[in-house]
């Protein structure tokens, strides 16, 4: 997965609110400050401090396990009426407990209005009623320029430029080949898409015959597409990949061999562990159509122990199944219908259905767990999900379990209020090409959870504010830890008046989405919330 960028350039301060919030609703039993302890207080230990950290890596963390459900009816339409009490879900054939459920309209999310900041003096600047749309979905569409003709490729393009039309407000797409990978970044811009689609050619320097050039060229075509599903991990949405490609083989026969091998399993792991960890789901095209060429007798082998030449052939696609397959995406193939297989790989299905499980009893031992979602009472109904989950390979402590899932949801668009959390903005221009871009999150401490230790009421908060662009490119970031050590008297006073972090950036004009998380380490629970400033 792509590391965050270095943050640089930050102005880092705690603030104490001097304003009063809303009342918020009294916690429960459990969560009540425990009564002081006679163990005497350090009177040298600050009672907040905060530092900076650099967030370096993406994780999907497997304590809880997502997986995205689509349930579609006889004509393919998605439909969005079931409840948690039609699903089963089961991780390697034992039916699991659903802890978590929703079910999203994809498109259907508000705009956030820009520079929105209640309770908080606006800047003189700052105009109003601006909307950003935020990001949702992202489509990655990926051309084998290694492997394709310049026929297939032609109306392959073709049928992916008017597949365009398709794409609603809230997605983003970008253009890729397997030759150069990254062709057009992110965006929504319909123009700039359908111009890097027809710059596409074939790779002529890969007409190799050569058996050693065909292990190197499916080597590096398999590399490409791990970097490619790294690239797509990053997205701050839904994460999709539309592979166009007429196939290419991963059974090889090696000098000396009486059968075929395939030495490649190791790289189509990866790909797939990568995908599957990061809810990347790869939908694969078989760019041939409807295969018909004559020069393929089916009578006659092809001599290379592969069977006859139709087989031969058809084998080529094996590898597209097997990644769609493995990621709870579609195949599309034997048709020379393009518009309708872009139309079915890369439409965003209406409903969504996010079904969540915690496993029991995981051993760390890496191994892949096969899952499976069955919709009750039995029905018409077709269902495309994740197809599984890789177990940690290590006992992941307390640290590392926040890390990975304050990064996780960093890059998702999920809402979260598990911890009382408000999120202002404000920015002042400091020239005509830039700009001062503060952060401020109100936090309440009546949910907060607190460890009585050494006559101090103890607890770590964790917040992350990430900064990216309209299209979802990452711009910025901060992790900074907020330590509270509160005297009982401080936090008598702070209850009602709760805590104000503020963080700053400097940015050039634009249109910004602000994603900020919070967890607390001792009650493990998570806010999310997204934002957006629009700075002219």
């Amino acid at each position: 997965m792509k590391a965050l960028p270095v943050v640089g350039c930050l102005t880092l301060s705690l603030a104490l609110s001097q304003t009063t919030p809303p009342p918020l609703p009294a916690p429960p039993p459990q969560q009540q400050t425990q009564p002081p302890q006679q163990t005497p207080a350090n009177p040298n230990q600050p009672e907040m401090s905060t530092h900076e950290e650099t967030t370096t890596s993406f994780h999907a963390h497997v304590n809880l396990v997502t997986v995205p459900v689509v349930a579609r009816d006889a004509r393919g339409k998605a439909v969005g009426n079931l409840t948690k009490e039609n699903f089963q879900l089961f991780d390697k054939g034992k039916l699991q407990e659903i802890s978590r459920f929703s079910v999203e309209k994809v498109g259907a999310a508000e705009p956030l209005e820009a520079n929105a900041a209640p309770g908080i003096p606006a800047s003189s600047e700052e105009p109003k009623g601006q909307m950003v749309v935020v990001p949702e979905r992202f489509v990655a569409y990926v051309f084998d320029d290694l492997h394709l003709a310049f026929g297939d490729l032609s109306r392959v393009r073709e049928a992916a430029v008017r597949s365009l039309e398709e794409l609603k407000p809230t997605d983003r797409a970008a253009v890729c080949s397997l030759s150069s990978g990254v062709v057009l970044d992110f965006t929504d811009d319909r123009a700039q898409l359908r111009d890097a689609m027809f710059h596409l050619r074939p790779n002529s320097m890969t007409r190799v015959g050569a058996m050693t050039d065909q292990y190197q060229l499916t080597m590096g075509t398999l590399k490409m597409l791990r970097g490619l599903v790294q690239r797509l991990a990053g997205a701050p949405g839904q994460r999709s990949m539309v592979l166009v490609s007429p196939g290419f083989f991963t059974i090889i026969r090696q000098q000396g061999d009486r059968i075929p091998s395939d030495p490649f399993v190791d790289e189509k792991n990866e790909i797939l562990d990568g995908a599957i960890r990061a809810n990347v789901i790869i939908n694969a095209m078989d760019a041939r159509g409807l295969y018909t060429d004559p020069a393929l007798d089916a009578s006659r082998s092809s001599g290379r122990g592969l069977g006859t030449g139709l087989m031969r052939e058809s084998m080529r696609a094996d590898i597209l199944a097997e990644l769609a397959d493995g990621t709870g995406g579609h195949f599309w193939q034997n048709s020379n219908n393009y518009d309708e297989g872009f139309k079915n790989l890369a439409a965003a299905p209406e409903y969504v259905y996010l079904i969540g499980f915690s496993p029991q009893n995981l051993k760390s031992d890496g191994s892949f767990h096969a899952l499976r979602v069955v919709v009750k009472p039995s029905s018409n109904l077709s269902i495309q999900a994740r197809k599984g989950y890789y177990a940690p390979r290590k006992v992941d402590d307390e640290a590392e379990t926040a890390r990975q899932e304050i990064e996780s949801a960093l890059y998702s668009r999920e809402e979260r209020s598990e911890l009382p959390m408000d999120m202002h903005t404000q920015f002042f221009k400091t020239d005509a090409g830039g700009a001062k871009l503060a952060v401020m999150v109100h936090l309440g401490l009546k949910q907060f959870r607190f460890r009585k230790a050494d006559g101090r009421n103890n607890n770590v908060v964790t917040m992350v504010t990430g900064i990216f662009d309209r299209n979802g490119h990452w711009v910025e970031g901060v992790k900074k830890v907020l330590e509270l050590h509160l005297k009982d008297e401080t936090l008598s006073s702070r209850l009602n008046r709760g805590l104000t972090i503020r963080t700053s950036f400097d940015v050039a004009p634009g249109t910004y989405v602000i994603r900020q998380v919070v967890r607390d380490a001792e009650g493990q629970l998570m806010s999310a919330t997204n934002g957006a400033v629009f700075i002219p």
